[in-house]
């Protein structure tokens, strides 16, 4: 069991602290890691990477020359065995994808957001462990998705962990609470394409899939998550969010619930549970999406 959350507020000062307190009201649905996704009103290019071994900071300061010139770089301690890089970078945007992969090909570091508006902070712990420990930095955000995690493999690694993003559309983040049985079906399709992994989580193949069919097939993102319904089993719920827009879906089954809010100033809320939407309205009444049901909301 895990928990996912959502919000829209476009223009908000507050929207990094809100989905915060959205996830620590569904930390009872996991605690073995916590990450946020954020959509920041600016205009530079930000990356945040996870190193595994802080030697591996020599090769990241390699890889990013060759592509950018960086400014304002911060390196700190995690909650687990893990540091994190921060850093502005000054690059030609069409080069995203390419350095998003060359860095991920070294063992030891992964990209956890690169682009022009995303930023992604993801640790071991409850969202109080990631808001203690991070000192979670953003501006004015226009919405955000979030996730709450119970490991269900033995894996102890925070890439592992959401939100997941593709360096096939560096904009896009994802995260799903539930399982696909047929996940090593459609990594392998996958993988015949071209599609290059760096994790075995099977959430990762939900963000290259739903990139895959929005940038080489040209689906729009309600496209690409129907189809997913068709060539995706088992039973998930998924949010995933782009610079301009924030969709959902829930397998036919409707095993994992997800349910949103829309009020009249234009916010919408998501969630597992509707006490995930009770720090931004304590009065509500949410709408729990059908089976098999896809939404997606303009930014």
């Amino acid at each position: 069991m895990c928990g996912i959350a959502g919000i829209i507020a476009p223009g908000s000062q507050t929207l990094g602290v809100d989905l915060v307190d959205m996830l620590k009201h569904l930390e009872h649905r996991g605690r073995d890691a916590t990450g946020v996704a954020f959509y920041e009103s600016r205009e530079d290019i930000a990356i945040r990477v996870s190193l595994r071994d802080l030697a591996a900071e020599a090769d990241l300061e390699k890889i990013l020359q060759a592509y950018a010139e960086v400014n304002d770089p911060v390196t700190y301690t995690g909650e687990g065995i893990f540091t994190f890089f921060e850093a502005k970078l000054a690059m030609e945007p069409s080069r995203i994808p390419e350095l998003n992969w060359a860095v991920d090909t070294v063992a030891d570091l992964c990209i956890h957001s690169l682009g022009l508006r995303l930023k992604i902070y993801k640790d071991e712990g409850s969202a109080e462990d990631l808001e203690r420990r991070h000192h979670i930095k953003v501006g004015a955000c226009t919405h955000g998705i979030g996730h709450v995690r119970m490991a269900t493999e033995s894996v102890e690694n925070i890439d592992f962990a959401h939100p997941f993003t593709s360096y096939l559309l560096p904009e896009l983040s994802l995260v799903h609470n539930g399982q696909f049985t047929n996940y090593f079906n459609l990594r392998r399709l996958m993988e015949t394409r071209g599609i290059r992994f760096k994790t075995n989580n099977d959430s990762e193949m939900a963000a290259h899939y739903l990139a895959w069919e929005m940038t080489e097939n040209g689906l729009s993102m309600e496209q690409a998550m129907s189809k997913a319904l068709d060539d995706m089993d088992g039973i998930f719920t998924i949010i995933a969010a782009t610079t301009d827009q924030v969709g959902a879906f829930r397998d036919r089954l409707g095993i994992k619930p997800v349910l949103y809010y829309e009020a009249d100033d234009g916010t919408v809320l998501l969630g597992s549970e509707q006490i995930a939407l009770t720090p931004i309205f304590s009065d509500i009444y949410a709408t729990e999406m059908e089976p098999g049901g896809v939404k997606v909301w303009s930014v």
